[in-house]
C-alpha cells in the first residue's frame, strides 16, 4: 500500500478544525448573537432619556426647542428637537413653515449626526423635527426591532407634535439607513405622513443582518452558517418582542399612502442598492427610485455634492402643500 500523500493529514486536520469551529459557532453563539442584534446602544445606559439639553447647547446646535415624549409599549422616552425654518447661514426664524419634516438617523447613531441635514431642510423653509430613536442618543429603550416598533414610536411622537401645535402644513419624513427603513414602516402605518425620502434603506433584517455581520466581524462572520444567523434573528425577535418576518420594508410600503422617494448609492456595499430596488418594486406606483452613481453608504449620508439634499427638498416641495394663510 503506498504511503498517504504528505498533505492529506494536514488537510484532514484542517477540515476537522473548521468543522469543529463551525459546530461551536452554530451551537453556542445564537443567544449572544441575538443580544447583539437586538440590544440598543443605550441598553446599559439607565441615564438615557433623563438629561435635558441645556439652553446653551440648543443655541450652539441651532435647536429652537427640545423635549421628551413617552412612548410604548414597551415604554421608552424619546428625545425630540425642533429646528424652525430659517434662511441659509442665519438662525432667524421665518414666519410660516412650508411644512413639517421629521428627520431620522441611522442605527447606533443619533439625531446629532443629522443636524446638517435638518438645517438644510429648514433652510428650504420647513420646520424640522429630529428624533432620537428608541435606545439611541438621549432616548431610552432596550431593544431594536428594525422598523415596526420604531415606526410605532414615531407615530406617538407625531401625536405629541400635534398636541403641541408643532405640525405646520403637511408632514414629511426623511430617514437615512435604519431611519429610512423606519420611515417606510411609519408611512405604511400612519396616513398623516404625506411624503418620505428614504436614503439607503434596507429591506429585510433577515437579509441585512447576516450581510452586515459578515462585513464587520473581521472575517469570522463568514464562518457562521446562514441557519445560525436566522436562528439568532428568531431569538432576537423573542427577546425584543417583535416578529422578524414583519420587519420587511417591502411589505410595509404596500400600505403607504405617502409619496416615497428612495435614494440609494450604486456603490453601497453595506446596504446594497438591491434593497432600495426591492422596496420600490413592491409598490412602484407610489414611489420613485433613484440610484446615484459613485456614492456608497457613508458618502450618501455626508452628501458632499449636495445632490441628496437637493433631491429631498425638491421632493418635499412637490408633495407637501403650502399651509393655509
Amino acid at each position: 500500500m503506498p504511503p498517504p500523500a504528505p498533505t492529506s493529514a494536514p488537510h484532514a486536520t484542517r477540515k476537522c478544525f473548521i468543522a469543529f469551529v463551525l459546530a461551536l459557532l452554530s451551537a453556542g453563539c445564537i443567544a449572544p448573537m441575538a443580544a447583539i442584534i437586538t440590544a440598543t446602544p443605550n441598553f446599559v445606559n439607565p441615564l438615557a432619556g433623563r438629561v435635558d439639553m441645556s439652553e446653551t447647547t440648543q443655541k450652539v446646535l441651532g435647536v429652537h426647542e427640545q423635549f421628551f415624549v413617552d412612548v410604548g409599549p414597551p415604554e421608552a422616552r424619546l428625545s425630540v428637537s425642533v429646528i424652525e425654518p430659517h434662511p441659509e447661514l442665519t438662525l432667524n426664524v421665518v414666519s410660516q413653515p412650508k411644512g413639517t419634516v421629521i428627520v431620522l438617523h441611522g442605527v447606533r447613531a443619533s439625531s446629532f449626526w443629522m443636524l446638517g441635514t435638518a438645517h438644510s431642510i429648514a433652510e428650504a423653509g420647513y420646520r424640522t423635527v429630529l428624533v432620537d430613536l428608541r435606545g439611541h442618543g438621549r432616548s431610552s429603550g432596550e431593544w431594536l426591532t428594525y422598523g415596526p416598533q420604531e415606526a410605532a414610536d414615531v407615530s406617538q411622537v407625531i401625536d405629541a407634535l400635534y398636541s403641541r401645535g408643532l405640525v405646520a402644513g403637511e408632514l414629511g419624513v426623511y430617514g437615512i439607513s435604519y431611519g429610512a427603513t423606519a420611515a417606510v414602516h411609519l408611512a405604511g402605518r400612519d396616513r398623516r405622513v404625506n411624503a418620505v425620502v428614504a436614503v439607503a434603506p434596507f429591506d429585510s433584517m433577515r437579509d441585512e443582518v447576516p450581510h452586515y455581520s459578515r462585513i464587520f466581524s473581521l472575517g469570522l462572520g463568514a464562518l457562521i452558517p446562514e441557519t445560525t444567523y436566522q436562528a439568532a434573528i428568531d431569538r432576537a425577535g423573542i427577546v425584543g418582542g417583535f416578529d422578524p418576518d414583519a420587519a420587511a420594508a417591502s411589505d410595509a410600503v404596500r400600505g403607504a399612502a405617502a409619496s416615497i422617494l428612495i435614494l440609494h448609492g450604486q456603490e453601497d456595499w453595506l446596504v446594497p442598492p438591491g434593497n432600495g430596488a426591492a422596496i420600490h418594486a413592491a409598490s412602484p406606483e407610489r414611489n420613485e427610485l433613484a440610484l446615484l452613481p459613485g456614492l456608497g453608504h457613508v458618502s450618501i449620508w455626508f452628501d458632499p455634492s449636495g445632490e441628496v439634499s437637493a433631491r429631498a427638498i425638491e421632493w418635499f416641495d412637490r408633495h407637501l402643500s403650502q399651509p393655509e394663510q
